[in-house]
């Protein structure tokens, strides 16, 4: 039966004052039990107090080391990407404003050209609503890139994933002609977010189930 002093399940309430989860500092339980009933969700968006939960995008010569494409990071204050990231253009539009950060600082266009730094997804989020295609400094030797929710919100595995597909399906689109503004609303960033999350689903990617949407 539901707590009556917490959110969480499957415990039988206690009294005295509600316990502070030590990391984050804003989820308040009524026992060590619900917390640790409640951990499998909050812990998604579980983040020291002050940071910014975002995700490492990995470029293709250091996926296997990064354990895989998308890696979820705690951002703090001091992070890098708060001054030196920069807006995607595509992200903007649709009205949930995406910030990149490349870890190589070296000029991409200055250096020899290596498949080991092609990172098509950070390439894909860089793409213009004009023409579809990303700026030339995105297109080669991007390397491992950080990207985060402007508005400091979580950013997990599943929404970066369909955010990603979103721009890939744009890009679909313009390459059968006239560039796809009609496409390029809130609405239809949303409608596709529904859709992508249904498809993964009923594939057997449980995950998506905890991923709210609209992101």
């Amino acid at each position: 039966m539901p707590c009556n002093h917490c959110n969480t399940l499957g415990t039988p309430e206690t009294t005295g004052p509600l316990k502070q989860c030590s990391r984050c500092k804003q989820a308040k339980y009524c026992s060590t039990e619900c917390q640790t009933a409640d951990w499998k969700l909050h812990k998604r968006v579980c983040r020291p107090e002050g940071t910014v939960r975002g995700i490492v995008m990995a470029c293709d010569g250091e996926t296997r080391q990064n354990n895989g494409l998308f890696n979820e990071i705690d951002l703090d204050p001091s992070h890098p990407i708060h001054t030196k990231g920069v807006v995607c253009p595509m992200s903007k539009k649709v009205g949930l404003s995406i910030v990149i950060y490349r870890h190589l600082q070296e000029d991409p266009l200055s250096m020899e050209r290596t498949a080991r730094l092609d990172n098509q997804r950070a390439t894909y989020l860089m793409i213009n609503p004009v023409d579809g295609f990303a700026p030339p400094e995105w297109q080669m030797c991007v390397g491992t890139v950080t990207v985060m929710r402007q508005d400091g919100k979580p950013l997990t595995r599943e929404s970066i994933e369909t955010i990603w597909m979103y721009h890939d399906h744009l890009l679909d689109l313009f390459g059968e002609g006239a560039p796809p503004y009609s496409q390029m609303t809130r609405q239809k960033f949303e409608k596709y977010c529904e859709r992508y999350k249904e498809e993964r689903l009923l594939n057997g990617y449980t995950s998506f189930q905890n991923m709210s949407v609209p992101l």
